[in-house]
């Protein structure tokens, strides 16, 4: 039997007796995620953005069942798709992440943070948040006017990317997308799609008038003024049932 490590975003009486049925039937649950040969993620895109964080460095695979909204990272929460994962009828993706090294406002560095979705600053206060944007080395803004600004990885660009008017890609794209959050009008610019080698930079300009926050997969980092950003060399696999049409989903979202 194949072992599986059960995470669950939501209680057990809120999951289809035969879902519970046919995994205790089928699989071996184990205790320990470092046993397994993959996670089973029961919850929404949120929980399994959650769970990647905490179990990315297992390097296993993420299988996810929707209980949420959309699930653009999961599967239809059926017995099919269950028997797909038993069976081997899956559709691996594997995921780049995004890394950020990151600075305080005295430009003194506070660490390094991983993002399967996004890194975006945005506005913590009434005021309008002005960014300098640096793309290859090159400032494109400086600043932007803005209520923020986002960087999305493909996987990640039908989270607060796409609801901010960003540019969806294909999950599984090897490139990323840059968005302003509702930037002033006369930069007449919402959002780029950039190759996998691009190197961005988002420093929050007059940090004390116009103070910002910094999110890493809706995760707030405290005092950070300046993140540098690109792809990392770290990948997290996710398995979609072949019984479903997961890049389907993305194109009802779109259309």
């Amino acid at each position: 039997m194949k072992k599986a490590y059960l995470i669950k975003g939501l209680p057990d009486s809120e999951i289809a007796p035969e879902i519970s049925e046919y995994i205790e039937k089928k699989f071996k649950i184990v205790r320990d995620p470092a046993s397994a040969k993959f996670l089973i993620v029961f919850g929404g895109d949120g929980t399994m953005l959650k769970n990647i964080r905490l179990y990315r460095e297992l390097n296993l695979p993420f299988f996810g069942l929707n209980y949420g909204h959309v699930g653009f990272l999961l599967n239809a929460p059926t017995t099919a798709t269950l028997d797909d994962l038993l069976h081997n009828r899956l559709t691996v993706i594997s995921s780049q992440m995004l890394q950020a090294v990151l600075y305080d406002k005295n430009g003194e560095k506070i660490g390094t943070e991983f993002a399967f979705n996004d890194f975006y600053f945005e506005k913590s206060t009434l005021a309008t948040a002005k960014i300098r944007v640096s793309v290859n080395s090159k400032v494109r803004f400086d600043p932007l006017i803005c209520d923020g600004a986002i960087v999305a990885s493909a996987a990640g660009s039908t989270a607060y990317n796409a609801a901010a008017g960003g540019i969806i890609l294909p999950i599984g794209d090897n490139s990323m997308v840059l968005t302003g959050i509702c930037p002033a009008v006369f930069h007449r610019w919402r959002s780029i799609q950039l190759d996998a080698e691009s190197k961005i930079i988002l420093e929050a300009m007059d940090f004390n008038k116009r103070p910002v926050r910094f999110l890493v997969d809706k995760m707030e980092i405290e005092n950070v003024v300046k993140a540098e950003i690109g792809y990392s060399d770290k990948t997290v696999r996710l398995l979609f049932a072949n019984s479903q049409d997961f890049r389907e989903k993305r194109l009802e979202f779109i259309f």
